[in-house]
């Protein structure tokens, strides 16, 4: 599980976390977005951070790293640009609709990796990143 993932199941948003815990949320969109190392944190923020998710320090090290890599980020075709920014915005609106953005940013990442529009490595990168 990565800390986004228990995020997510314990029903906090960064902002929330942030408010609660007294952690600034740049350092826990940071953690969340794989750009900082939960292991690089200081023994302080990993404790506000546990103790307000109801977790010990130990479990909080063994979550998975997010995966980052702006460079996957950059150079990617417009419509699959596009199908990742209504990916967002769902996500962000908690979207009825979401299952259907999902399904087109997998579809777009495919029709890219097959058409070699996008190595192996970056579609497996952004499947991970905004569809699991």
């Amino acid at each position: 599980m990565t800390f986004s993932e228990l995020l997510a199941e314990r029903d906090f948003t960064i902002y929330k976390l942030s408010k609660e815990s007294g952690v600034a949320k740049t350092t826990i969109f940071d953690i969340a977005s794989g750009k900082s190392n939960i292991l690089d944190c200081t023994v302080r923020n990993l404790l506000k951070l546990a103790n307000i998710l109801n977790i010990s320090i130990e479990e909080m090290l063994k979550l998975e790293p997010a995966v980052y890599n702006p460079v996957f980020e950059k150079e990617v075709p417009p419509f699959l640009q596009e199908s990742i920014e209504n990916l967002k915005k769902a996500k962000r609106k908690k979207s009825s609709l979401l299952d259907c953005f999902l399904d087109e940013t997998n579809s777009s990442i495919n029709v890219c990796e097959v058409e070699n529009l996008i190595s192996k490595e970056q579609a497996t990168y952004l499947r991970k990143k905004y569809l699991y």
